[in-house]
């Protein structure tokens, strides 16, 4: 018997995909694997109930169907007690502004309950595309080098999307030269390995970074 067709195999399985763990799935035709955590993940999962139990939730939908009427009965507890336990804005209190551009502002902010530090990128969803989010979140959810900022939430309301991160206190490369003049020959050589080696990491998991200028190279201390 293939093993993989066990109930043990299959639900260990299932359990895999839910949390988002594991290695890669394949689409079983031309060999392209897609990066697990990338597919499928909790969170994803709790916002598309999210997201189904708000639809069904329309009084249109709900006088047309005493079915979808009950679910929407039956769970509403459930779907209350999910929305209060997901990390969201109000865990964060906000300290000050310390970036600011076209998809957003980054704010230094404090987790309420543990005071940890972190930054926290705002995007309303009016300007972002999925696409662009999406590969902002897998980059620094995927933790596969110091070299990249890693991401410690994701999440979003009705308007805005947003990604809490590690905070590097460093600043940005061009605050340094504005700071510091034009950088000697050690100095240059220094940050152009650094950044060489961000790059290269970048590249490593699959990704062109398009816009590298100064502003967009983080600093982990002065």
């Amino acid at each position: 018997m293939n093993s993989s067709k066990q109930i043990s195999a299959r639900t260990a399985r299932l359990n895999s995909l839910i949390l988002g763990q594991g290695t890669t799935l394949s689409d079983g035709s031309d060999g392209f694997d897609i990066p697990l955590e990338t597919a499928v993940s909790r969170e994803g999962l709790l916002d598309s109930l999210l997201v189904l139990y708000d639809e069904c939730s329309k009084d249109v939908i709900k006088k047309k169907d005493k079915n979808v009427a009950d679910f929407v009965t039956k769970y509403r507890p459930i779907i209350k007690e999910t929305r209060t336990l997901r990390v969201n804005v109000a865990d964060f209190d906000v300290k000050n502004l310390i970036g600011k551009g076209y998809f957003g502002e980054v704010h230094l902010v404090s987790e309420r309950h543990t005071g940890e530090v972190y930054a926290m990128k705002t995007m309303r969803k009016s300007i972002v595309t999925a696409t662009q989010i999406r590969e902002e979140r897998d980059i620094m959810a995927s933790r596969r080098s110091d070299w990249l900022t890693s991401l410690q939430y994701a999440f979003q309301d009705q308007e805005c999307l947003y990604l809490v991160m590690e905070y590097l206190p460093g600043g940005d490369l061009l605050s340094l030269m504005i700071r510091t003049g034009v950088f000697d020959e050690e100095l240059a050589q220094f940050y152009m390995a650094e950044l060489t080696e961000a790059l290269h990491a970048l590249h490593s998991i699959g990704y062109v970074h398009r816009d590298i200028k100064p502003e967009n190279i983080l600093l982990d201390r002065f």
